[in-house]
């Protein structure tokens, strides 16, 4: 359910803020699921903690990265 429920969210966040609309603090975008708190020091190729994005295991293409 949660990776259903955040599909949806991104979903109608497209379509409240039009799908160009760039990401900025006063325009949040859905976290996915599992994804530390923003500003937590998170990854900021995969949204997780335990790494920098220099060190981000998960590999390109990945659905879990966030480039």
């Amino acid at each position: 359910a949660g990776w259903r429920a955040y599909q949806a969210q991104v979903v109608q966040w497209g379509r409240t803020h039009g799908e160009g609309t760039q990401v900025s603090e006063s325009m949040p975008f859905p976290l996915k699921p599992g994804a530390a708190v923003i500003c937590s020091r998170e990854c900021y190729r995969c949204g997780t903690h335990g790494h920098t994005s220099q060190e981000c295991p998960v590999p390109p293409g990945d659905m879990m990265r966030l480039d």
